[in-house]
């Protein structure tokens, strides 16, 4: 396994894990969303590994987090769906951008697409803590 992968499956898992136990049920469905889009992107890449023009496979997976994301931001209270939303709006764009422009280089495809991924987890991550620290802050208010 390529080691930039690793670090991102490793980054992912330890995302998820403190999304998950400190955020809640929007922190709970953002982890599951991020988890499976993961697989599902890993299983289309594989049957387009190439990277030359638009894997209709990849762009299905982001369209279904985009749709996913954007379901959760809506029924949340919290930001930090809102801020992973818009980064995925960006992703669906350069698919989108790859359908009218076919002979895009595969590298710079790979990397626009594979970039959005680590802004989306720092956002969870950030969100997260923001909303930890005003809740123990609501809670210290209340003591007094």
């Amino acid at each position: 396994m390529d080691t930039i992968l690793l670090a991102f499956y490793s980054a992912l898992l330890l995302c998820a894990a403190y999304a998950s136990v400190n955020g809640g049920r929007t922190g709970k469905i953002g982890s599951a969303i991020f988890i499976l889009a993961t697989i599902l992107s890993a299983a289309a890449v594989q049957m387009n590994p190439n990277w030359a023009g638009t894997s209709l496979g990849l762009f299905a997976v982001d369209a279904g987090c985009l749709l996913a994301l954007l379901i959760l931001a809506l029924m949340s209270n919290r930001f930090w769906p809102i801020w992973a939303l818009g980064f995925q709006i960006v992703a669906v764009a350069t698919h989108l951008a790859t359908l009218s422009i076919p002979d895009v280089v595969p590298k710079s495809f790979q990397a626009l697409l594979s970039f959005w991924t680590i802004p989306i987890l720092w956002v969870m991550v950030a969100g997260t803590h923001k909303d930890l620290q005003y809740k123990l802050g609501l809670e210290r208010q209340s003591r007094v």
